[in-house]
């Protein structure tokens, strides 16, 4: 996300709301734009997370290969 946000014209912002062993929920904000991105990523096991989609409140699965 570092790159995306140093790539954006004004730059911006992360916020972590949480940052556990099993949650991390942070947002991106981007200056001068009014734009805001929002991540949870949920740990499943040493090999599965899972990213939110928060357009429909549903989880997907990433595993790692």
């Amino acid at each position: 996300m570092t790159g995306a946000i140093k790539a954006h014209p004004y730059g911006g912002s992360v916020d972590e709301t949480s940052n556990t062993s099993t949650l991390y929920i942070f947002d991106v904000k981007y200056n001068n734009s009014g734009v805001t991105q929002h991540f949870e990523f949920k740990k499943i096991s040493a090999i599965q997370i899972q990213l939110k989609d928060n357009s429909n409140n549903t989880w997907t699965d990433l595993v790692k290969m």
